[in-house]
């Protein structure tokens, strides 16, 4: 669902130059002009680099076990150029992105900051916990609340408890005279206080703005909603690790789900379908003779140029279905990653660390989930692209942080509740069942019926 800008007149009309077939072609794609025998070493080989590179980082950092924090930074600072020069080996560093609004050097600034902030994860993966926590102490922005500063001070890491969210289940908690929403502050009796403390709570506004945002990267509200439901059994499954994943069952199902998930998913779902039908009438801002068409223009600069939708056809084939299930597995490992940086690091919930970590993350997913897209869905498209290759680098870097700190420190050692891993059992032989059955059992009994009788 493709429109082109159109003008008030041919002469303010401005074309759009035909997309090609594959929008991110590069000359190194088909290795011509290079002997047949030595293709393979011209061609991009995007997934090969990457999983090389995760698992030479995770190796040189897990064996590098030493306390010697001076030795730590000289291998962290080599493992930084290792790195940078992997990314640096794959063809055509640094592309332009496929979004052009509001300019294609913000989308350029996020590659260069994604860049970075990968950097920063490699340096962090070869220091100890310890070292690593007193040098997050030292990043202050001067606006920091002190509840939200990491540390007591300067080099003073402190531990943070976390928060339970199933402590306190009771729903109705009032007597004769309480209300519906009370003022606590001022003695009031509110007849639902665990599910309005909850309610006050700052993770229900992320919720709703970050399942906005996911909408925006999955662009298909179905897709988006399951993925929320999932991570509900994710937090189940983690809640001994971790406490802040502990939950009521309606702050899991009504609160989560029904509420402030849906209620970001379905925004997301209104804000692409307004896109999606959006007539866009581009124009020259010089062209414009009123200031406030000018203001408008200059606006709108801002907003898409065109929207395009993601068909995903998860149930076509089997290799729709597995991408549609790696994308899922890469936004639960991303919204985990979250929380687990934020425990293992002892950072505060509402230090800004963590609203900038989700804010890159965002806008690298929209381009990656872009390439990724064309990727699946394109035949044209031979390799996967720099985005979702640095998303995924990214991603798995801070896997190895999180996990090697947290093994470090026995964080991780209490074993899955049986429920858990039988669950999760159950969960995965009726899917390969019924995987079997849809791609398998039922097209060969077609074929049967569709074939002459002997």
């Amino acid at each position: 669902n493709r429109t082109t800008p159109i003008g008030t007149s041919d002469a303010l009309r401005i074309e759009e130059p035909e997309e090609p077939k594959n929008p991110f072609a590069s000359p190194l794609d088909s290795g011509i002009g290079h002997d047949k025998n030595l293709i393979f070493f011209y061609q991009p080989h995007f997934i090969m680099a990457f999983v090389a590179g995760a698992a030479s980082l995770g190796w040189m950092a897990y064996y590098n076990n030493g306390s010697d924090s001076i030795q730590n930074i000289k291998l962290g600072v080599v493992g930084m150029c290792f790195a940078f020069l992997l990314y640096c080996s794959l063809p055509t560093p640094v592309p332009n992105s496929a979004f052009m609004r509001p300019h294609p050097v913000v989308w350029r600034v996020v590659t260069g900051a994604s860049i970075t902030y990968l950097l920063m994860l490699v340096f962090t993966l070869f220091q100890t916990a310890h070292d690593a926590r007193v040098l997050f102490t030292h990043i202050d922005f001067g606006l920091v609340r002190a509840a939200a500063l990491i540390g007591e001070a300067a080099g003073r890491p402190k531990n943070l408890p976390e928060r339970s969210y199933a402590e306190q289940c009771q729903v109705y908690t009032g007597g004769k005279d309480c209300k519906l929403w009370a003022n606590l502050a001022a003695g009031e009796t509110p007849c639902f206080k665990n599910v309005q403390e909850t309610l006050e709570d700052e993770f229900v506004l992320a919720h709703v703005l970050g399942w906005f945002a996911k909408a925006l990267i999955v662009r298909h509200a179905g897709a988006a909603w399951i993925n929320s439901v999932i991570f509900e059994f994710l937090e189940y499954s983690f809640q001994h690790w971790m406490p802040n994943f502990a939950e009521c069952w309606w702050d899991h199902w009504v609160l989560d789900v029904a509420i402030t998930n849906f209620l970001g998913i379905y925004c997301g779902h209104l804000f692409m379908s307004y896109f999606e039908l959006k007539t866009y009438r581009w124009m020259r801002i010089s062209e414009i003779k009123s200031t406030a068409g000018k203001v408008s223009r200059a606006f709108f600069q801002f907003s898409p140029q065109r929207w395009d939708s993601f068909s995903w056809h998860a149930l076509e084939s089997p290799r729709r279905l597995m991408a549609v299930l790696l994308l899922y597995f890469i936004i639960l490992v991303a919204d985990f990653n979250a929380f687990a940086l934020k425990f293992i690091l002892w950072v505060p919930p509402r230090n800004p660390l963590n609203v900038y970590r989700l804010l890159l993350m965002w806008l690298l997913g929209l381009m990656a989930s872009r390439e990724f897209y064309e990727y699946v869905v394109n035949r044209q498209v031979k390799r996967l692209g720099h985005h979702p290759w640095l998303a995924a680098m990214i991603l798995i870097t801070e896997v190895l942080v999180w996990l090697k700190f947290g093994l470090a420190e026995g964080q991780w050692s209490k074993p899955f509740p049986r429920v858990v891993v039988v669950g999760w059992g159950v969960a995965a032989v009726v899917f390969a069942g019924w995987f079997a059955h849809h791609f398998h059992v039922v097209p060969a009994r077609l074929r049967s019926l569709a074939s002459p009788r002997g």
